[in-house]
This record gives structure tokens, sequence and C-alpha cells, in this order.
């Protein structure tokens, strides 16, 4: 029995080893096997993924980015969803991205179109507002108001504010720019609440917080370009000017001595200020291009009229050209109120607007752009533009915002084109929240790790990190590494005050494990404050870390 049972436990053995040597040999020509090793992929590869989850409670008409975990969003004083035990409704609240649920905040001013920015000690100075008013729901009037906040993890800060006269003049819709030395440049606006800026409201100055001893300072090019001048362009450039535009006209300006130091071509086309707005951004600043300055201006609308076509061009001018002009491009749709963000890799995601129409309330604006576009800066004209990206069904028109995240996704929210709100409207007061995650996200079951990043550091300082780039790259090997740090901006009217990327000189270590890197050489290029930094290898980001950029490292105050 014994030799027996060895006998067919050989001849099984043999049988084994023969159907395994064919199904060796099946591998060469069967569809089920893989020739190769399997590569990942993703659906979401070419497209991303839009995902909706949350609820604001108020409507998004602004928001901001606190630290890696929140985000401050302000309404103005109207009903929202939100509402405190007494009945009245919130108008701001604190946004949890972990959780996706929100912490009431109290407000005592209107806070109506106003504007926002980050002093450098980290206080967040929301400037400007609205009418008073009350009943349901109660404010003071926040034409001249100053809020404070300094934001927390522990969800005990709240808002400090200064009711009224702590600004020179009523401001709604102004501009707010951190400059490099690390207060906050005030430009433009009206004196009360209007459909397009009038001569008898125009605020054609600009002025500081804190406040300088100069106070109010007269600017002639907001009554040159009258009336599209509410909510101006403005960027903090590499010399300390700045660029600032409005309408179709453009100038670089010395704050400090009140001067024009160049006038620049006007953009062609419609206008792009409010309420007939597009978008802007200054493109990537980059060491190795000396920190050269490209402004992009997209999308506007061609008049004040609710069936008015929405612009499909793009306007971008170099001004490191000697004598710069404006180069158009198409923006593929039709766009009005788009918001261009940064992704981590430098690109920049279009969002959010609409075809028809201008900004406002109430039947102005019509065929909501549910299509995003991702623009690389980098490509030659005519490849530019990505399009079939995951899209949505969500209408984000007037007062609508987007905010890209430290985890590489952009948070967007916002839209609320009626008034008195009205969640039963044709486009309805929205409180929705919805996360896209860019192509980026979905080309490696692994991202980059970063750890160690310094909370605060010192212009032109060399710092080290520690970095895990797991299989991306293996000890030896020659990765793509780009580091850079990004402000995301406050976010309201596609606006996104004191929005930059910058990209940071480095080194790695050839254990691949360590890194080096060079903060901003200087406050011009990134005025002090927050940002984010983001570490990529081969195009894929490492959730960012929060670092302060500043002159000296007691200048943090949070």
């Amino acid at each position: 029995m014994k030799s027996l049972s060895w006998l067919a436990a050989a001849v099984m053995l043999s049988s084994l080893g023969t159907m395994t040597q064919a199904q060796e040999e099946r591998r060469d020509y069967s569809p089920f096997y893989w020739s190769q090793p399997q590569q990942f992929m993703s659906p979401y590869a070419a497209s991303g993924k839009m995902e909706q989850k949350g609820r604001t409670g108020v409507a998004a008409m602004h928001a901001v980015l606190l630290n890696e975990k929140k985000i401050m969003i302000i309404d103005k004083a109207e009903w929202n969803e939100a509402q405190f035990d007494s009945g009245q409704s919130a108008f701001s609240v604190e946004y949890d991205l972990d959780t996706d649920d929100y912490r009431l905040l109290p407000l005592e001013t209107n806070t109506f179109c106003s504007g926002g920015g980050f002093l450098a000690n980290g206080t967040f100075i929301s400037t400007g507002g609205g009418e008073r008013v009350g009943r349901t729901w109660k404010a003071d009037p926040g034409w001249q108001s100053i809020r404070h906040y300094n934001p927390c993890q522990d969800g005990t800060c709240e808002w400090s504010e200064y009711l009224t006269g702590k600004m020179y003049e009523n401001r709604w819709y102004p501009t707010v720019e951190t400059l490099p030395e690390g207060d906050l440049f005030i430009i433009g606006g009206s004196t009360k609440g209007t459909a397009v800026n009038r001569d008898e409201v125009n605020v054609p100055s600009y002025e500081f917080w804190p406040p300088h001893k100069e106070g109010i300072i007269d600017m002639p090019f907001l009554n040159e370009t009258m009336p599209y001048n509410l909510y101006p362009f403005v960027f903090v450039l590499p010399d300390g000017n700045l660029f600032i535009f409005a309408n179709t006209q453009s100038m670089i300006f010395d704050y400090k001595k009140n001067k024009v130091v160049k006038r620049l071509p006007n953009i062609p086309g419609v206008p792009r200020s409010y309420p007939l707005t597009g978008g802007a951004l200054m493109l990537p600043l980059d060491p190795a291009k000396n920190y050269n300055v490209e402004i992009l201006i997209c999308g506007g609308s061609e008049k004040m009229k609710n069936n008015a076509a929405a612009d499909d061009t793009c306007g971008r001018i170099n001004l490191g050209d000697e004598d710069p002009q404006w180069e158009m491009d198409t923006f593929v749709h039709k766009r009005l109120m788009p918001d261009g963000v940064f992704l981590a890799d430098g690109t920049i995601f279009w969002v959010n607007g609409c075809q028809r129409g201008w900004a406002g309330y109430n039947g102005r604006n019509h065929d909501p752009t549910f299509d995003p576009l991702i623009y690389d800066p980098e490509k030659k004209k005519g490849h530019r533009w990505t399009t079939g990206l995951a899209d949505t069904n969500i209408a984000r028109m007037y007062h609508s915002v987007a905010l890209t995240l430290p985890d590489g996704r952009v948070w967007i929210a916002g839209s609320n084109n009626v008034s008195p709100p009205d969640i039963l409207a044709e486009y309805p007061t929205e409180f929705r929240v919805e996360y896209f995650s860019p192509p980026y996200l979905f080309q490696s079951e692994t991202r980059p790790l970063i750890s160690h990043v310094p909370r605060i550091v010192t212009y032109g300082q060399s710092f080290d990190i520690l970095v895990n780039l797991g299989e991306l790259a293996q000890a030896g090997s020659d990765p793509e590494l780009k580091v850079a740090i990004l402000r995301p901006g406050f976010s309201t009217h596609s606006m996104h005050m004191s929005q930059r990327y910058v990209i940071l000189k480095h080194t790695i270590d050839s254990d691949l494990q360590s890194l080096t890197i060079e903060a901003p050489p200087n406050a011009n290029i990134f005025p002090p404050g927050q940002g984010f930094l983001y570490v990529l290898c081969n195009g894929i980001p490492a959730k960012a870390a929060e670092i302060f950029v500043e002159h000296d490292v007691s200048d943090l105050a949070i």
C-alpha cells in the first residue's frame, strides 16, 4: 500500500509539473495572462474625479484656507440654513476638511462683497462690506469695518471686529493684496452698493492695514477705468512694484512713491472686471527664469445685459519683454465669472461660471459652465488646454468659490445669484460642497510623503525635510522632482487675492530620503506669511505642509 501511495503521489507531482510547464507556455499567447508586470491603471487617470460631499451651512460668497484642516466661509448678512439657537442665521462658519462639518462664527458687521488677506503675523483680515440689516438677521454696516481672525486648530478662535471707522473710506468690492512689508494694500471699491460703479460712489484711492500715516491716497487710474473697475486685479511683482488691472487697462505701479512706473497696452476684447467678470493669475515664478512675470486673464462678458455673450478668450502678457504685448488665446468655452486656481503642479484649474449675462442677482446670469479645464502655462500656444475632465451637475455662477487644498484636491462651493436666498429657484442658493481630484492623483498607487517640515523659515534660508518617494523612485535613479510653495489666496467673485505659486530651488541626497530646499530669496517673490509646501515626484504631489516665510522667526504671532 505504501509503495502504491508513493507511486500515485509521484504521478500527481509529475502531472502538476507538466501542467505548470503548459501554463507557462500559454502565457505567450493567452489573453488571460500578462506578459509584463501589471501597471497601475485608474479610470480617473485622464479625467480626474468630481465628488459631492458636505454642506457649507452659509452661502459661500467668500472663502479662505486657514490652515491644513480649516476653511473660513463668509457670506453677507442674510438667511442661511446654518442658524444659531436664537433662530438668527449665521453668515460665517469655519469648515472642517476632515469631517466636512462646520462651526458657526458670530459676526456683528455685514461682510457683503468684502475683501481679505493675511498679515505677516498669521492673522486673517476681512475688510469692508455692506449696509446695515435687521429683522430675521441682524448686522451693523460693514462699509469701513476691519475684522481680525487668528486661525487655530482647537475650535476656540473667534472673530474680533472693529465695527466702523477703521478704514479711511467706505469700501464695497475692494481688493486686498499682502505686501512685502507684511501689511495689506487695500484698493478701490464703492461707497455703497451698486450694480456697476458710478462716479458719485467710486472710491479712486488706496490705503493700508494697519493704517499708514499718509492715510488715503488718490489713484487716478480708478477714474480712468470707470465704470468696470470694482475688485481690480492686483499682484505684487518681484521688483516690489504692483501690477494693477481694471476694465481693459493695466499698469505697473510703485505704491511707495504713488507713481505709475509703466502703462501697459489694453487687453483686446471685452472688459474683464466686475460686473463683466473675468479671472486673473500671475503665472508661477521660477528661479530658473529669473522670476520672470507673465499675467494671464481669461473670460468676461460683452455688456451688462442678461443675454450678453460671455467671452471665450484669454490674454497673456510677458512683463519681461522690452515691449510687452497681450498674446490672445482661446478660453475653450464662453465663460463669465470663472475661478482660476493653481493646482499642486503649477497648472491652472478653471471652474465655475456661466455662458450668458453679467455678474449680479436675479436673472442676470444664465447657462452654467459645467466643464472644468486645466491650463498648462509651460506648453506652447495651441497645446495648453486639457479638456474632458470630470464635470459637475451643480450650477455655480454668481458668488461661487474654489480653493486648492494641501492634499492636491480643489474644494468648490457657493453660488447664490438670487436675493433673498432661494433653495427652490431655477439656479438655487447652493450649500453643497464638491471636491475635484486632478488626474495627477490617479497616476500611481502611491504618492510621495514629506515630513519634518519647519513651521517657520526666513528668506533665503536653506532647510532640510525628509521625503519618502516609495515606488516612484529608487536609490540611484534620477526622478523628476519639483518643489513649490503655494498661497491659495482669498476667494470671492472670481478673485483670488494674494494667490501666488513660487518654484523653489532644491537638491536631494543620493539616497533620495532628504531634500534641501531654499526658501524664497526675498519678500517681493513671496510676501511674508502662510504658504503650503508641495513636493512632486514625476508629477505626483505629496500632501503639502503649512509653512510660514517671514523676515524674522519672531514675526509669526499665531
